[in-house]
């Protein structure tokens, strides 16, 4: 049976397992699951799954938003013989080169993952509220748009939670890029409103990308996979 991921009580069983890890030297102790009243609820790898899975539908859903959205408007806008805008994340990127991430304490990359899904709070709430003044727009766009929106919020509830049970974890210190976008999603001028969106839902999906990967290497760290 597939578990709802937007189910309160999986961030809460994560966030045992996880919190319990972070703070144990040794993995190889740690429970395998919480029980309670004799009972198995659910395993560390089940968990991380939950997460990482959760990632992947963000960024698959991201991509998929950008074909359409290129496939509706690209051609009739000339938005492929644009330039693309360095995206407001850019700056927050994996350790490289690969081995390098790999190598990264897992506490260090969920801290990556929160300023990368706080940084696109802002972002994705007003791609779905500015959305519909394109002329046109699909249904199916904006669906992704709302979808993608509240599983970002989802999921940076569970990183900060998580990362709260973490001791050297500095509260109130939200430190991640801010963006600047506003004004040219509600420009008068519908080229530069189209290109906005355009290059905003382009980074959204590299964004979303990061995420899954930093995530797949945390379970991969954690759970002592040969291959990562």
């Amino acid at each position: 049976m597939q578990l709802s991921l937007t189910f309160p009580g999986l961030w809460t069983l994560l966030l045992l397992l996880m919190s319990n890890l972070l703070l144990w030297e040794d993995v190889s102790s740690l429970p395998s699951c919480i029980i309670r009243n004799g009972r198995c609820f659910s395993s560390l790898e089940e968990m991380l799954n939950l997460a990482v899975s959760l990632s992947q539908d963000i960024n698959k859903q991201a991509f998929e938003m950008f074909t359409e959205f290129k496939n509706q408007y690209a051609q009739s806008h000339q938005l492929i013989n644009k330039s693309l805008k360095k995206c407001h994340t850019s700056s927050l990127d994996l350790p490289k080169p690969r081995n390098k991430a790999l190598k990264t304490h897992p506490v260090v990359l969920l801290k990556l993952v929160e300023s990368l899904l706080a940084a696109w709070k802002d972002p994705l709430y007003h791609l779905v509220k500015e959305m519909p003044s394109l002329g046109d727009v699909p249904a199916t766009i904006l669906s992704k748009a709302r979808e993608i929106e509240q599983k970002n919020t989802g999921l940076l509830e569970g990183i900060r939670s998580l990362l709260s049970q973490v001791p050297s974890r500095n509260d109130g210190n939200e430190n991640y890029p801010a963006w600047s976008g506003l004004a040219s999603l509600k420009s008068n001028n519908e080229d530069v409103r189209q290109f906005a969106f355009y290059n905003l839902i382009h980074c959204a999906g590299k964004n979303a990308q990061k995420v899954e990967t930093a995530l797949k290497i945390v379970k991969c760290k954690i759970l002592k996979q040969k291959t990562c």
